[in-house]
């Protein structure tokens, strides 16, 4: 069943009103939460569908910040977007609604928990056993998970509350106690609003039957004094979990029937009623009073009737008895189903047992018909009547020192709606029992004239609708039918006078489900007393059970303005109004509550701080939210301006200890209640898209519970760090210990635990939470220092959710220390309330510190390649693991466990743990994306499919799944609604493909972007647009002037420094508050830093100073200044979609960015730049970090140019960042680099200082954005010069790339940015890098342009031929002949062969149908592909009957990929290879061509180089000759139709006569025969020659760097 349809259910049999009694309010099912923010949107959906199963669970979005690397693992952060719905991750969900959820068998239980626990010793040197599943860590005493609920103080149990700690260890999944308080959902909780009981039922609504003087506020009385401390001693003494005996609540312990004649005998323990869930205690045969005359002990004429004080108590437990009977079999209906399928419906609220009436406010009834009648005698006269008398005081004073001279257990309470413990006399908490008594009856009554107008006595038939003939059974039910005939037989005695009575009468009539009558009980009480409070809220809980709603909420709304403390009130109403979907009126209404208690004068210290850097000043005012204070209740009840402001002073709880202490004006024990309110504010604020009010609400919240000691959430932060640094037995000897680093304190879990211990070792718990009732243990401590726990998590978590997504920073202020500061929340977090949710996002945070802990007893060896000990890989394993020991089902920790074992390396682990995951829930989309990616690493194309459309299906939006399934449909030819890009006219993408896999002409007028490649494109457009605002904000006044101060050091030119200090100044605050912000600022700097180097070689080895060490200082970022996120879609994959020019260079420079600031942000860089090498003597010091000097195509390429290189000019260093292969590419490359480093297991902080040491001149980048890339170690600039080439064909977009190697058909001229002198400071405030308007540019780096192709091809040394004899042309056509005969013996002479060796994911809808048309064209022609991957054939296949017929069909043959000295021998078979226009053939292009045989290719597009390098390599290869002129016009095409001709045109030129043994005649001949020969001298061939060029390019860039000269470099 649908949430909406169990709403629906329940509003229908609330309003029918006439069957109420028959029908109550179905039961609502349990709702399950976590413990970070809620998101909008209905997610789920009711365990009794038929087609519910496990799998069916919706994804939790807690968290799970998505990671991404270039590697392809997913963004370990964020969701790319800022969409109405607020980040899926991590945050708290409101998700399917359960009913009688099994536990799971993989937790352990809090019991076990528990034991746990308390094994913590006190130190933190405890060793810790890491293991992958068995590792158990030593935790503090465990605290029940109760996630963002509203209000979560406990309820009052009347049965032994440790009853509910048998249930599965705390965890976001299944939390022991799901709610013990409202649930403020944000609006979208699926069932009634109101508190929830642990097992899905809700907490019954229990009105109040007297009043609390905290709400009836009488300025000229005397308040004063406080309540005795045994008082308070009692009530935490009551709010531990005590063994109750087993006694049935049905009766006394001693097996009594609890009526008055025995209610002063008993202890008070044994009076009130015991319950225990889930067991429903018919009453005792036993029972010596069973067959007690009940009308003879208690109607109206007995002893007992005249003492209208022993049978109201006599009532009051009938109703308890009542309210015990209704849970207990409302548990045993809920765990057996109904034979429909549901539970039969039931009300959402019971009337909380009223409170024994106190002395002034009810009488004996032979006082109250006198006083009756002296009120109608005096009315006139305006006198007031007096209500005092000896007898009932002494009556009443016996009453009440009976309760309080008797020791009360946990049973003397009564549940509360919000779940706060109220004992019977509530308010003698607030004052003692002699001073209340005095003042009620020393002063005048101040009631309305009418509040005494007689009621006509009614007739006995009269009396019948009210009260039905008692039931003759001895049940419950049938004891409060009757005990409610008594009490109207009462009232009616007292003309209905007695306002208690009456009370009580409406709380029995409630029980009974008779609302009608509970309404005219309530509707009495009014008419006396109009402002009665409690009972107005009794009505208006009476009003919603017959859906009138808006009734009732107009009676709540008038209790809070009266009395904004009125707690009960404001829970219900906040929790009515979010589940009709209301947030933004039950913000208004808890914020109404807020500014009505503030206390006065006191606004400063309760104010919460903004947060701001340590390095800022900024004064720029927050954006308005709804959690501002001028905001107004102003919805269905019209806010008249009134405000609740009594004089504090005279409140009778102002003298009760810790007073204020919340920043409102109410008691310390009622901190809880407000903290709760104002979490679920920020919950509610959080749903709505408000993540600067969420954070304020939350930081409010903590700030609550630290007891207003911090000035803001920064004050904190800082004092746990300092207690936690104080604590370490660990420091770095040169640091103070009262210096706070700047980076991350990294702790293992069990130091975590102590947190909350070592910042407040005092009172050994959180101040503002120390009179909160109860002791250590007890149920309402608990479940507040859960809701702090969660309120830190969930702050924590927004705050990680800003570092890396500008769309969710708004409005939330930056931690001055970023990681730092949100790592020292979390840990405060889980020291409070061990968590799974807190342990996987505080491994998020530590799978990026690239920082490692010094050695401790704590840190585990590891025994996984690469992983330091105490790193912050290693601790993140650490807190994964101690996740999954809290939780063995917990999906995010396992899928994050995968991702980062797939970063350091352990793929199949990685798979495994994605696996858990999905098991653990099928339907959870960031598992499904992640184990997709992974298994199409290992080469399962269609398995990965599979993952990605279950990803897809669950998270249609979900940009990874989106663009992993789009990448992995493209790379089998899969184009079944592709779809395609209409923009520029169809120039990007010609033909698009619907989702008959038929083609549509994006030419056509009308044509429009459709399929999944519009939602890739669409993805990355709205990701980029998001990105421009990244930073923005940072470049606030303070962080101006620090940068203009560091960047001062770099003017040598004193006469211009003031006018440059001005322009760089006022350019700086051009760019704070624009776009680009953050990519400016961090280009700036590192352009800084690289002139930086610039001037220290110039002062050690050209003008021979000596420096001074404070003028190299690194210029510095803010902390502020987060990590930012890359978009979905990788560089590489680029290659293959159509994007525009400008989402090119975006993409790039975003994944630049990221890579730039993470590196800078790393704790190993030293504080000044690295030191310069020394100047060339005489040869220049190169060094080559590659991943690839193994079997792989790079090598294939390059493996001789390292030992060619002139030892006089060059000497070469190669890294390999790879462990070997033992291929004889790597051997060869080992054997003949001068210096060769296998740096395979090195971090990044050793390979860079490698390279420093080792003098580096100019270091060559041969990754790029490809696999296996170390690209931090550039951003690191270790050497003056960097560059890139060969392993990437597109630009870096990055600072620390300053050359890219290429030529003019490579790239264009027309796409370089205009102003690339990219030397000085000046230049990167003028070159406008960093974004713009402008489309047409795609590099920034200045360009290397080679002499002929700037594509190395080493073929000529280690090709299979190539050291054989040379054959003549002859012998070549023979060998070739023999070789086509023997592939492809069934064809036939005549048979051209077209062919293309490329990897199917280079084939797109165009050139395929492209290559359909030039085999209709040329009837006897075959087209020639790989299985490269197998899926891709059957596609292809398809496609061509799809599109061209069977015939054609047909001619579409595929082989096996086949070794690679077998496929550049066999490459020579075809007659001429049809290159991919959207990304070429490269290497592949270089093997066709080294065979001899013709290449045809269209350079599609300007601006990408991918499409580009086939015809550079293919200019490469001819002879500089007029045939060769002649030969690259007709095989470089310059559009789709000029391909298509001019590929038919050689095709059909081409003619084996009959018997000719391959000698064929045509053009194509003669072009095969001018490759054959030029082979052996074309510039693509001639490695030495290509290794002399690139020498002298060295030689060009290191000159112009010491002459601080930038710009191009050419070669011709």
């Amino acid at each position: 069943m649908s949430s909406e349809v169990v709403r629906n259910d329940l509003y229908h049999s609330a309003a029918d009103t006439t069957s109420a009694s028959s029908y109550p309010t179905p039961m609502p099912y349990l709702t399950r939460q976590y413990a970070l923010p809620i998101h909008n949107g209905s997610l789920g959906r009711h365990r009794s569908d038929a087609s519910y199963d496990r799998d069916a669970q919706m994804p939790r979005a807690e968290n799970t910040l998505r990671r991404k690397t270039p590697n392809g693992t997913l963004n370990a952060g964020y969701e790319g977007g800022m969409e109405d719905v607020p980040p899926q991750k991590h945050q708290v969900l409101v998700t399917e609604a359960y009913n009688n959820a099994p536990a799971r068998s993989g937790k352990r239980t809090f019991l076990e928990h528990q034991q746990r626990h308390n094994s913590l010793p006190g130190k933190w040197d405890s060793q810790s056993a890491f293991g992958w599943q068995g590792s158990h860590y030593p935790q503090p005493l465990s605290l029940p998970v109760m996630d963002s609920m509203l209000h979560q103080m406990p309820m009052q149990h009347h049965y032994n509350a440790q009853q509910y700690f048998g249930q599965t260890t705390p965890s976001v999944i299944q939390p022991p106690f799901q709610h013990l308080g409202p649930t403020a959902s944000g609006m979208q909780g699926t069932g009634p609003y109101g508190p929830y009981w642990h097992d899905g039922t809700f907490v019954p609504y229990r009105p109040t039957a007297v009043r609390d003087p905290r709400f009836y506020h009488h300025s000229s009385l005397p308040w004063s004094g406080s309540l005795p401390a045994s008082h308070y001693a009692l009530q935490a003494q009551l709010w531990q979990p005590q063994a109750l005996p087993h006694v049935s609540p049905w009766a006394g312990s001693h097996g009594v029937a609890l009526h008055p004649a025995n209610i002063g005998q008993l202890p008070m323990h044994v009076t009130q009623s015991h319950l225990y869930p889930g067991v429903a205690y018919p009453p005792s045969s036993e029972d010596a009073n069973a067959t007690l005359d009940l009308a003879a002990e208690y109607d109206a004429s007995s002893p007992n009737g005249c003492q209208p004080d022993k049978t109201f108590a006599w009532a009051l437990q009938q109703y308890r008895d009542l309210l015990a009977y209704i849970h207990s079999t409302r548990r045993q209906q809920q765990q057996s189903k109904h034979p429909h399928g549901h539970n039969p419906p039931r009300p959402a609220f019971y009337p909380k047992p009223p409170k024994l009436p106190s002395a002034g406010s009810s009488s004996s009834l032979s006082n109250r018909r006198a006083i009756s009648k002296a009120d109608n005698r005096t009315e006139d006269m305006g006198q007031v009547p007096s209500h005092g008398t000896t007898s009932v005081d002494d009556s009443f004073r016996r009453a009440d020192e009976d309760e309080a001279s008797t020791p009360k257990a946990s049973s003397s309470f009564v549940w509360a709606p919000s779940g706060v413990l109220f004992r019977d006399n509530e308010y003698q908490r607030r004052a003692s029992h002699e001073q209340w008594q005095q003042q009620q009856w020393s002063r005048p009554l101040q009631q309305p004239a009418d509040r005494f107008r007689t009621l006509r006595r009614t007739s006995g038939s009269s009396i019948s609708p009210i009260v039905p003939h008692p039931p003759v059974d001895d049940s419950p039910p049938s004891r409060a039918a009757m005990a409610l005939s008594y009490m109207t037989q009462m009232c009616q005695n007292t003309d209905w006078q007695w306002t208690d009575g009456m009370h009580l009468g409406g709380c029995l009539a409630y029980g009974l489900g008779e609302y009608q009558k509970a309404l005219r009980w309530y509707s009495k009480v009014l008419e006396m007393d109009p402002k009665h409070l409690e009972a107005t809220s009794n009505f208006a809980a009476t009003l919603l059970a017959v859906d009138r709603r808006r009734e009732a909420e107009e009676h709540w709304m008038k209790v809070i303005k009266a009395a904004p403390n009125h707690f009960e009130a404001v829970e219900h109403l906040v929790g009515l109004l979010c589940h009709e979907q209301r947030g933004h009126d039950a913000i208004r209404v808890i914020e109404y509550v807020e500014r009505s208690l503030r206390q006065p004068g006191s606004a400063d210290m309760l104010k919460v701080a903004d947060r701001q850097s340590e390095c800022s000043s900024s004064t720029a005012s927050r954006s308005p939210c709804h959690s501002e204070q001028s905001d107004k209740i102003s919805y269905d009840f019209e806010y008249d301006g009134e405000s609740f402001a009594p004089d504090w002073k005279d409140n009778p709880a102002s003298s009760e200890p810790g007073f204020g202490s919340s920043g409102f004006a109410i008691s310390g024990c009622d901190n809880g209640r407000i903290l709760a309110l104002i979490h679920a504010k920020g919950n509610m604020l959080y749903g709505l898209g408000d993540n600067g009010g969420a954070a304020r609400a939350f930081e409010d919240a903590v700030l609550i519970a630290a007891g207003r000691r911090f000035t803001g959430i920064q004050g904190l932060v800082k004092h746990i760090l300092t207690q936690l640094s104080s604590n370490l037995q660990y420091r770095a000897p040169y640091q103070p210990v009262k210096v706070l680093s700047a980076e991350p304190l990294l702790l293992t879990p069990d130091q975590a635990l102590a947190t909350s211990r070592l910042c407040f070792p005092h009172l050994g718990e959180l101040p503002g939470l120390q009179h909160v009732p109860g002791g250590p243990q007890s149920v309402a401590r608990r479940a507040v220092i859960s809701t702090t726990s969660n309120s830190l998590l969930s702050l924590a978590k927004i705050f990680q959710d800003g570092m890396s997504n500008i769309g969710r920073s708004a409005g939330v202020p930056p931690l001055a220390h970023g990681v730092r500061d949100i790592l020292a929340l979390y840990y405060l977090s889980l020291s409070l309330q061990p968590s799974p949710s807190t342990a996987n996002n505080v491994g998020i945070l530590l799978a990026s510190v690239q920082q490692a802990a010094a050695a401790s007893r704590s840190h585990m060896k590891l025994d996984i390649p690469g992983v330091v000990p105490g790193s912050g890989i290693a601790l993140a394993l650490q807190y994964y693991n101690y996740g999954l020991q809290l939780d063995q089902h917990h999906a995010h920790l396992y899928t994050n466990l995968g991702s980062l074992l797939k970063d350091i390396g352990q793929l199949d682990a990685a798979i495994n743990m994605y696996e858990r995951a999905v098991k653990c829930d099928g339907k959870f989309d960031i598992a499904l994306a992640n184990l997709a990616n992974a298994v199409k690493d290992k080469g399962k194309i269609s398995d990965a499919i599979v993952y990605y459309k279950r990803a897809v299906e669950v998270s249609p939006d979900f940009a990874e799944a989106v663009c992993g399934l789009a990448n992995a449909l493209n790379s089998v030819c899969g184009w079944h609604s592709r779809g395609g890009i209409a923009a520029d006219g169809g120039k990007r993408d010609r033909w698009h493909v619907d989702a008959n896999g038929m083609l549509l002409d994006a030419r056509q007028p009308g044509a429009s972007s459709s399929g999944w490649i519009k939602r890739v494109v669409d993805i990355v457009e709205k990701q980029l647009k998001e990105g421009e605002g990244w930073g923005c904000g940072t470049l606030n006044p303070s962080i101006i002037e620090s940068v203009v101060q560091q960047l001062t050091s770099l003017d040598r030119h004193a006469e211009n420094s003031t006018f440059r200090e001005s322009h760089l100044r006022k350019t700086l605050a051009s760019w704070s508050g624009q776009k680009w912000e953050g990519a400016r600022l961090t280009r700036l700097l590192e352009r800084a830093t690289r002139r930086m180097g610039w001037l220290l070689y110039h002062d050690l080895y050209v003008d021979k100073k000596r420096p001074t060490p404070i003028s190299y200082d690194r210029p510095q970022l803010p902390a502020s200044l987060a990590v930012p996120t890359a978009p979905t879609v990788l560089p590489f994959h680029t290659f293959t979609c159509p994007m525009s020019a400008k989402e090119i260079r975006l993409i790039s420079q975003r994944n630049g960015l990221r890579i730039s600031v993470s590196t800078l942000r790393s704790p190993w860089l030293p504080r000044q730049v690295f030191p310069p090498p020394q100047p060339p003597a005489p040869y220049l010091k190169v060094g080559y970090v590659s991943s690839d000097f193994n079997n792989h195509p790079l090598a294939h390429l390059m493996q001789s140019v390292f030992g060619l290189h002139d030892i006089k000019r060059v000497k070469a260093y190669c890294y390999a960042t790879t462990a070997s292969d033992g291929s004889v590419h790597r051997q060869q490359i080992q054997a003949e680099a001068p210096a060769f480093h296998d740096a395979s297991g090195w971090s990044v902080e050793k390979l860079v200082h490698q390279i420093v040491n080792d003098g580096i001149h100019i270091l060559i980048n041969l990754n790029g954005y490809t696999r296996g890339a170390r690209n931090e170690v550039f951003a690191a600039r270790p050497a003056p010069i960097q560059m890139s080439f060969m392993g990437f064909a597109g630009t870096l977009g990055a600072e620390w790339c300053d050359y890219l190697l290429a030529d003019r058909t490579a790239i264009p001229i027309e796409t370089l940015r205009p102003f690339r002198n990219n030397v000085s400071v000046e230049d990167s405030l003028e070159d406008g890098n960093c974004g713009g308007e402008n489309d047409d540019w795609v590099y920034g780096e200045n360009i290397i342009f080679c002499r002929d192709t700037f594509f190395c091809c080493d073929h000529k040394q280690s090709a299979p031929d190539a050291h054989q004899t040379k054959t003549d042309w002859d012998e070549e056509v023979r060998e070739r002949w023999c070789m086509r005969k023997e592939l492809f013996p069934q064809i036939k002479d005549e048979t051209v062969i077209f062919g293309n060796f490329n990897q199917l994911y280079k084939i797109d809808p165009t050139t395929f149908r492209t290559w359909l048309r030039i085999l209709a064209r040329v009837p006897h022609s075959i087209l020639w592909l790989l299985r490269f991957p197998d899926l891709g054939e059957s596609h292809l296949l398809a496609t061509a009957r799809l599109w061209a017929g069977e015939d054609v069909a047909s001619r579409v043959l595929f082989t096996d990929v086949a070794p690679k000295h077998l496929h550049i021998s066999r490459a020579r078979i075809c007659d001429i290879v049809l290159d991919t226009a959207e990304c070429n053939a490269h290497t592949t292009a270089a093997d066709v061509l080294w065979s001899g045989t013709p290449l045809m290719t269209l350079p599609r597009y300007k601006y990408k180089m991918c499409s580009r390098m086939a015809a550079s390599i293919l200019e490469g290869a001819l002879p500089k000759t007029e045939d060769g002129k002649r030969a690259g016009k007709e095989l470089i095409a310059v559009s789709e139709e000029d391909y298509e001709e001019k590929a038919v045109v050689l095709g059909k030129s081409l003619v084996y006569p009959r018997g000719c043994e391959g000698r064929g005649v045509g053009r194509l001949m003669d072009l095969r025969r001018l490759l054959f020969h030029a082979r052996w001298n074309s510039a693509l061939f001639d490695t030495r020659r290509w290794t002399r060029d690139l020498e002298d390019a060295y030689a060009i860039a290191w000159q112009r760097y010491v002459d601080g000269v930038g710009g191009d470099i050419s070669l011709t």
